[in-house]
């Protein structure tokens, strides 16, 4: 039995222990940046805002099972008008994805090209947090994203995933909601200068004003829904 046991726990030690990868920005902005998120790959990008003079951006990444978890490359930049974070999967990196690295895994997709062949499965989870009034733009390609206390203008697209923001009852806006495939859904009181189409053929955007008017507000996603809910 002590053998056995002994056996079991070489063999487990012997194996090489993979774990999810956390990755922490954080940026002071300064009165009059704005904040430009392009987090291209992932799955749910929350936004919510606090009252510190800074940006903190975590993400928790899992790339083939974390075996290629260092192939998420993020960088940051600062200017005099803005701040921004871009994440991609490094080029070279992520052809080392093999298929058996993604057993069973529904959200792995495989590329081929000069007769190589690679296979990526991922979960990467984004959580963002900001100055009240600060302007934000954030885009991605595949994630959902999520957007609560905003108080500024924003501007948020995703090509696959919804857009949902959170925003107040009493607080004028410019809103502009955009969707080629989805549909757009708000509570609020807004002002919308044309009716949505019956049948539109390529998508449609709405766009209106809440109460008199204020930070621009534009929502869009190509193949999912947008959503403009009332504060709670």
């Amino acid at each position: 039995m002590k053998n056995t046991l002994l056996l079991l726990l070489i063999f487990f030690l012997a194996k090489p222990v993979f774990s999810q990868k956390v990755i922490t920005k954080t940026l002071p902005l300064t009165a009059g940046q704005a904040v430009h998120l392009n987090l291209k790959f992932g799955d749910n990008i929350k936004v919510r805002y606090w009252d510190k003079a800074t940006v903190s951006v975590q993400i928790t990444v899992t790339i083939n099972n974390n075996k290629l978890n260092d192939a998420l490359r993020v960088e940051t930049g600062s200017t005099d008008q803005t701040i921004s974070v871009t994440t991609d999967f490094d080029k070279e990196l992520i052809k080392q994805g093999k298929a058996e690295d993604c057993p069973g895994s529904k959200s792995t997709w495989q590329t081929r090209s000069n007769g190589e062949s690679y296979s990526v499965c991922s979960t990467i989870q984004y959580e963002v947090f900001l100055p009240h009034k600060a302007a934000l733009q954030v885009e991605t390609i595949n994630a959902n994203i999520d957007i609560q206390g905003a108080m500024g203008p924003v501007s948020a697209k995703s090509i696959s995933g919804y857009v949902d923001v959170s925003w107040p009852g009493s607080k004028g806006a410019n809103v502009a909601m955009k969707t080629i495939t989805g549909e757009a859904y708000s509570d609020l009181s807004i002002q919308f200068a044309d009716k949505r189409p019956k049948n539109p053929i390529v998508g449609y955007l709405l766009e209106g004003t809440l109460l008199s008017g204020g930070p621009q507000v534009r929502l869009e996603s190509i193949s999912n829904n947008v959503f403009l809910r009332k504060e709670k």
